[in-house]
C-alpha cells in the first residue's frame, strides 16, 4: 500500500496539512513534497559545512579532538 501525496507531505513536515491544501492535485502535492525535501537537504548541507568551516577558527591541534567530542 502506498501512501497519498498528502500523507507524504504531512509526515515531511511532520504535521497535518491546512485545509486548503485539499484543492491541489496530486501532481502539486508532489511537486511541493520534492521541492521541501530538496529545501530540507540544501538546509542540511549548508549547516554540514557550516560546522565544518567553524573548524578552521579552531587551533590545528584541537581540531581533531573537537570533531570526536561533537560527532563529525
Amino acid at each position: 500500500m502506498t501512501d497519498s501525496p498528502a500523507d507524504d507531505l504531512g509526515r515531511l513536515l511532520n504535521s497535518p496539512l491546512p485545509p486548503s491544501f485539499a484543492e491541489l492535485t496530486p501532481e502539486q502535492l508532489a511537486d511541493l513534497t520534492g521541492l521541501v525535501e530538496a529545501g530540507l537537504q540544501h538546509r542540511i548541507d549548508a549547516l554540514t559545512a557550516d560546522a565544518f568551516g567553524a573548524l578552521d577558527n579552531l587551533p590545528v591541534f584541537l581540531r581533531g579532538a573537537v570533531r570526536k567530542v561533537v560527532g563529525l
